[in-house]
């Protein structure tokens, strides 16, 4: 009788493959993101060959042929015997940055920091963090963020309707650390009874946004400057809301940037902050804390690294914000909510679902 042995660490082995596996689908999700091809997929009724694939994005067509095959292999597009389409699910997923369970943001993300790894080689040599590990790091922040600004319409605000009703009724707002404008367009639309600036001292990200802002078409209501949270903010205030999306871990002096933009709140002013959290280690086994954990490294080539929640109430208690609560938004990510107002203070746990990003 024939049978097949068992190899010792087999199944630990299997994992291992299926992580290589993972390496190409960030890659083939996010070239096919990249070169348009997954949103052209996903505005198709029928299924598509190669050359109208190519034809249509004004691609190489040997080129996208080799790149269906790897993403019908991988799972992410499917092929009948007379074309490629994507299904409705995974069109959620990899294409529609409006929809909760949007990972394409995510995925261009690993890809785009993943050409900055060599700078690897100087950081575990001589402990040098260079600008070399943050070339694509403006254009790799813009696609994660993405699903960050649809979970703060559609998971926070639902939260915190003191907000909600602000924004409605006209509120002015700040995004500080605005990168190329995300946010603050995002938000524009969704509210057009109030105001937006976006700060940031990167002056390319800053000419970027204010690219966008023009391209729409739209006037007032939105102002990109150059500058930083380290300098007082008295001029663009006050405002009803004060939102730093990933912002504050990579600052040097965290305490000085939330005491400028308490002072630039108005009375009963809302501060938003959005960070990944490192997990307590009775939830390490979780999908979201694995993610953020390996993603140490990437912040440690930005010379930064994640929060703990406990460093994060404490800087906040400290530069006079009050009524802190957390909320999980899932894969890691956490919306932080405080007031500047001092008669009442304490921190309080929001009640949001613990859903992983990628489980959603």
């Amino acid at each position: 009788m024939n049978r097949k042995r068992s190899i010792p660490g087999e199944k630990s082995l299997s994992g291992l493959a299926n992580r290589s596996l993972g390496f190409y689908t960030v890659w083939v999700a996010h070239l096919g993101r990249r070169y348009g091809i997954l949103q052209g997929l996903s505005r198709r009724k029928r299924p598509a060959g190669t050359r109208a694939i190519a034809r249509a994005c004004g691609l190489h067509e040997p080129a996208v042929r080799v790149w269906c095959e790897a993403a019908r292999s991988l799972g992410l597009i499917g092929y009948n015997g007379k074309g490629y389409r994507l299904s409705a699910g995974l069109r959620r997923l990899l294409v529609d940055g409006d929809d909760l369970r949007f990972l394409g943001g995510q995925f261009s993300y690993l890809a785009l920091r993943s050409l900055d790894f060599a700078a690897f080689d100087d950081f575990f040599r001589r402990g040098a963090v260079t600008g070399a590990g943050s070339r694509h790091l403006r254009e790799a922040s813009e696609e994660a963020t993405r699903w960050d600004h649809t979970s703060f319409v559609k998971f926070l605000l639902p939260r915190v309707p003191g907000l909600a009703s602000r924004l409605r009724a006209g509120a002015q707002a700040v995004d500080v650390g605005c990168g190329t404008g995300g946010w603050v367009l995002r938000m524009a639309r969704a509210f057009p009874r109030s105001s937006f600036t976006g700060i940031d001292p990167d002056r390319t990200a800053i000419r970027i946004a204010s690219g966008k802002w023009k391209a729409a078409g739209a006037r007032g209501r939105v102002r990109f400057r150059v500058g930083s949270g380290g300098e007082p903010m008295r001029e663009f205030g006050p405002f009803d809301l004060a939102y730093l999306g990933e912002t504050l871990y990579g600052v040097k002096d965290k305490a000085r940037l939330l005491r400028n933009v308490r002072m630039a709140l108005a009375r009963n002013g809302f501060l938003v902050l959005a960070e990944g959290l490192v997990a307590a280690a009775r939830h390490s086994w979780d999908v979201a804390a694995q993610l953020v954990a390996a993603m140490g490294l990437d912040f440690a080539l930005q010379g930064a690294r994640f929060f703990k929640r406990s460093e994060l109430e404490d800087l906040l208690r400290e530069a006079g914000f009050h009524r802190v609560r957390f909320h999980d938004a899932g894969g890691g990510l956490w919306f932080v909510v405080a007031t500047a107002d001092s008669k009442r203070s304490g921190s309080e746990r929001g009640g949001a679902a613990r859903v992983p990003r990628g489980d959603r």
